[in-house]
């Protein structure tokens, strides 16, 4: 079944078909009515694919993250999303699950797809696949990361930013025995976080920096590293702790509270500030990372690449670096300043 099928059977030419697909504003009520019937009977579903082709362009673009259950991927990706629908394109997500072979895999699945460009946050060096897909034609943009490289687009927070804003107000509070609450320091975001703190903590005598291993980035994985820190005798407990996000700062914040005050006698902070951070038993003092921001300069940047004209393998790409912001909440003030 093709769109000339539909066309004869509505009575109109192949143009107009395709114009009730992409731009039925400018046909008739009674015209749209005729093709719309047309298609329904013929069960007609036009193929995308072969448009793409005879354009030369999709009009689809892959994003690739390595978690779903991250509070942050949901409002990147609707960013994103936002984003490109203003420019008639789509966007196809994938998630790899921390699986570097998967996220292989669906970066080839998205060349092959002929996809108009990709977004990936990734796991580890990415950099040599992608610098191998825009010398074949496809657009690409790092997502949430830095790129070493000059000639890749890319799009960050500015996490040792954000690390140090964490450590300077827990330590401008008096403690100065801190935490940082992770299950690896092996992404390179996460590691920056822990940096720019670390750089803080060096700088301020008497104070320390450990990091307290949690099984996982999420609420769970927060109150399982609280359950371990209350093991420990007082005196080695940490005056401050920095949760590596929001949800393992609120499990954290949640599991203490069973024993010691939060607080009083340890503060809690987390990081990226999501929706929930504000709503707990104790608001969160946090780190404000706007992933909105995030999803659509993203967007901005692929929409950059792909009208650029592809002959430039050595032109230097833009790098965005966005800003953190520090939010003060309960969960780090003491009583006085309540």
């Amino acid at each position: 079944m093709t769109i000339r099928d539909v066309a004869a059977l509505a009575q109109v030419s192949a143009a107009t078909v395709s114009n009730y697909f992409n731009h039925p504003e400018r046909m008739s009520p009674a015209t749209r009515e005729r093709i719309r019937s047309a298609v329904e009977t013929l069960n007609f579903s036009p193929n995308d694919a072969a448009r793409s082709l005879r354009r030369g362009r999709s009009s689809v673009v892959g994003y690739i993250s390595y978690e779903l259950a991250s509070a942050r991927t949901p409002a990147i990706a609707n960013a994103m999303s936002d984003r490109l629908a203003a420019a008639d394109m789509y966007l196809l997500s994938a998630v790899d699950g921390g699986d570097p072979k998967r996220e292989g895999t669906y970066l080839q699945l998205f060349e092959r797809q002929r996809v108009a460009g990709v977004i990936i946050t990734p796991l580890g060096d990415i950099e040599p696949a992608l610098s191998r897909l825009r010398s074949r034609g496809l657009a690409t943009v790092l997502c949430a990361r830095s790129a070493r490289s000059p000639e890749q687009a890319s799009v960050a927070v500015d996490h040792v930013a954000g690390g140090r804003l964490a450590a300077e107000h827990l330590l401008a509070t008096g403690r100065r025995r801190l935490a940082f609450v992770t299950d690896t320091l092996e992404l390179s975001q996460i590691a920056e976080r822990f940096e720019g703190a670390a750089q803080l903590v060096r700088d301020c005598p008497g104070a320390s920096l450990e990091v307290v291993w949690a099984p996982e980035r999420s609420v769970t994985g927060g109150e399982s590293a609280a359950s371990q820190l209350l093991l420990r005798p007082a005196r080695d407990m940490p005056e401050a702790i920095f949760g590596v996000n929001d949800l393992v700062a609120m499990g954290l914040s949640a599991g203490l509270r069973s024993a010691v005050s939060v607080p009083d006698d340890v503060a809690v902070m987390g990081y990226d500030d999501i929706e929930f951070a504000r709503l707990g038993a104790v608001p969160l003092t946090t780190i404000r990372t706007s992933q909105e921001q995030l999803g659509i300069t993203a967007a901005e940047l692929l929409l950059e690449e792909i009208a650029a004209s592809p002959a430039r393998p050595t032109e230097e790409r833009p790098h965005v670096k966005l800003e953190p912001a520090l939010v003060v909440r309960d969960s780090t003030r003491t009583s006085a300043a309540r």
